[in-house]
């Protein structure tokens, strides 16, 4: 979205994920089973109400200090705000598929959550849809996942509701992820999924960090690629952190905002220990100490950030919207 392209609905909907100056400094708590098996290695013992319970004391912990958070209609989204968990000042992202991270292959097709969509999240008041999309475009069901993201891009446009589109690389039969071949394909995988995810259509992109920060090489590597990322795309992208240590995520936090990325989306790097501990005063420490983690990565994004802040005045604003412009708008 841009001055020229501006839906006021999709603008009041990233107002409300964004900071007041522009940033998207968001907490991811979508997941499922991954979630459910940090409360307990044996998910079995554990029940609905717990994991909507755990969800919720992460909520409260860390609403002060995110712009929005990203749920999931079965284990948190109702939960939070039938709760009052989630503050009405905090913006609310909602995920479309029921899909994990695993498993991953070639003949992967993105599965959406039965009786769940569109239309019921904009009715919820949720602000944003996001897609977590499994693409490579040399497999066999890449024209399927295209299609995907064309048919959502319309149904969100009709809602009024922006699409942020989650691209994950991941390896085809007979490929080594650990090969240092394969380590350099992904990371020009990751920018070839972008610049697809943004050519479909999408409001906003979540992208894997598109390299490696063990070595200082590493990092110089992954400048370099991020700003080939920010070159291709036209709308705003923060990264998500894969689970991976906080020190390193920070390290790729900043990387990724000085190259033009507006924030993160992230979950696990920042409260893990905070799920998986079981000592209620642990617990609460952990609490603080993922509420001090996203405290420091906002400060890394708005000092190396690209604030994303689209806004109309004057002439332009009233040659865009004209005096009764709701008569045809969305019809």
């Amino acid at each position: 979205m841009n001055n020229q392209t501006i839906d006021p609905g999709k603008l009041r909907s990233f107002q409300r994920v964004t900071s007041p100056d522009g940033y998207f400094l968001i907490c991811a708590l979508d997941h499922l089973s991954d979630f459910q098996e940090l409360l307990d290695s044996d998910v079995s013992r554990v029940s609905y109400q717990r994991t909507g319970e755990a969800k919720n004391e992460l909520i409260r912990a860390l609403a002060d200090q995110c712009s929005a958070f990203l749920l999931d209609a079965r284990f948190g989204l109702v939960q939070a705000i039938a709760s009052r968990a989630l503050p009405g000042s905090v913006g609310l992202m909602a995920s479309v598929e029921d899909e994990d991270y695993k498993p991953s292959t070639a003949t992967r097709k993105t599965r959406f959550r039965e009786n769940w969509g569109t239309k019921p999240m904009k009715m919820l008041g949720v602000d944003v849809c996001k897609l977590l999309w499994f693409f490579r475009p040399d497999s066999s069901v890449a024209d399927h996942q295209r299609e995907v993201i064309r048919g959502l891009v319309q149904e969100c446009a009709s809602l009024s509701l922006p699409l942020v589109v989650e691209p994950i690389w991941y390896p085809l039969e007979g490929e080594d992820p650990k090969s240092d071949a394969w380590r350099e394909r992904r990371v020009d995988g990751i920018i070839e999924s972008a610049r697809e995810a943004n050519e479909l259509g999408t409001d906003m992109l979540k992208v894997e960090f598109p390299g490696y920060v063990d070595t200082e090489a590493g990092k110089s590597k992954a400048l370099v690629a991020c700003q080939r990322l920010d070159a291709i795309v036209n709308v705003p992208w923060v990264i998500l952190s894969a689970g991976v240590g906080y020190d390193s995520f920070k390290t790729q936090v900043e990387i990724a905002c000085t190259a033009g990325a507006s924030g993160f989306l992230a979950g696990r790097s920042i409260w893990r220990d905070a799920a998986s501990t079981a000592d209620p005063a642990l617990r609460s420490k952990a609490g603080e100490d993922a509420a001090k983690r996203l405290a420091e990565l906002a400060k890394i994004t708005r000092a190396c950030g690209k604030p994303f802040k689209p806004q109309l005045e004057g002439e332009e604003l009233t040659r865009a919207f004209p005096e009764f412009w709701y008569a045809h708008w969305q019809r």
